[in-house]
């Protein structure tokens, strides 16, 4: 029982510390299946740091996207632009203080899926005031001579399958499970 105690603690340090150094796309137990509608959150899980409430979110989705629309969220207005390209950006200011720097904000987006299966990049731009954390850099296979691994502000991604016989997918430092409370419930993908 002690021994499993420790694996839990061990597991909820390394769990927090991978869940606040990025921005994360969850699915909630959902397929992304291509052609069909659903829902994305993108969850942004600290300030900018120094103390720094996250005052504006946008996100950018590439022109295989269907559609893309913000839901409500309070304290917040949303906004959805389509390029003459086909690109679709996402912007949500926050109507107060916005987000607190220990605080974890979620912002659902009802979408249809990219017609083709594949993973798709959803770079994120976080703003609190005039600092920026771009949430852009791509995948690295290795660290190497011009690119560090991981990336340092990793994009978000998501998968979209062909059919729905596939598991549920977590993106992006997701989880299945609840690990632990640290001050707060530490739920990774519910």
């Amino acid at each position: 029982m002690a021994l499993s105690g420790v694996a839990a603690a061990i597991a909820c340090l390394a769990a927090a510390q991978g869940a606040s150094a990025h921005a994360t796309l969850n699915l909630y137990g959902k397929n992304a299946v291509a052609n069909k509608t659903g829902t994305l959150t993108l969850t942004i899980p600290h300030g900018c740091g120094a103390g720094l409430a996250t005052t504006k979110i946008v996100t950018r989705l590439g022109s295989s996207w269907q559609s893309a629309r913000p839901a409500a969220v309070a304290g917040w207005t949303s906004t959805v632009k389509r390029a003459s390209n086909g690109k679709l950006t996402l912007t949500w200011t926050a109507t107060g203080a916005g987000l607190p720097n220990t605080d974890v904000g979620n912002f659902p987006i009802a979408v249809r899926w990219p017609k083709k299966a594949g993973t798709y990049n959803t770079p994120t731009a976080q703003y609190c005031g005039s600092q920026l954390m771009d949430w852009k850099d791509p995948f690295n296979a290795a660290a190497d001579g011009d690119l560090p691994y991981p990336a340092t502000y990793p994009v978000p991604r998501v998968r979209v399958h062909s059919s729905s016989a596939h598991a549920p997918t977590a993106v992006t430092g997701s989880s299945p499970v609840v690990f632990c409370r640290l001050g707060r419930p530490l739920a990774l993908n519910q």
